[in-house]
């Protein structure tokens, strides 16, 4: 098996996705993943792309929750974000999904941030 690090940092979107409405949840977590992919300064992981696959193949929520906890080990940080999209007036910030997971990367030792602008701080200083 190779276990070369990649040259970018893996970086998991933790946002809301029951709490309102998953469809927006998941175009917002979605564009986040666009604008990083873009930016090319990490590896963005957007787990809400389940969303995707339920609609094809649906499991008890329980299924996907057991996947992402254990899938969280194999990535650098978290980016916690709400859920926003201005041009729809929508915005939600409660998620115990999210925040479960926020709970895991931190027990894990792993770092979380709260915005694209601090995980870029950090990234620089990965980087040097």
């Amino acid at each position: 098996m190779n276990k070369q690090r990649p040259s970018r940092l893996t970086v998991f979107i933790a946002s809301p996705y029951t709490k309102g409405d998953p469809a927006m949840n998941t175009s917002f977590q979605c564009r986040v993943f666009d604008r990083l992919l873009r930016d090319k300064r990490v590896l963005p992981v957007a787990p809400l792309w389940s969303h995707f696959q339920h609609l094809m193949f649906p499991r008890p929520y329980q299924d996907w929750i057991d996947y992402d906890q254990e899938m969280l080990k194999l990535y650098d940080c978290c980016l916690r974000l709400n859920a926003e999209l201005p041009e729809f007036g929508y915005v939600q910030r409660e998620s115990s999904g999210a925040d479960a997971e926020v709970e895991e990367f931190r027990r894990l030792g792993k770092p979380v941030f709260l915005s694209i602008e601090e995980l870029y701080c950090w990234v620089t200083t990965w980087e040097e």
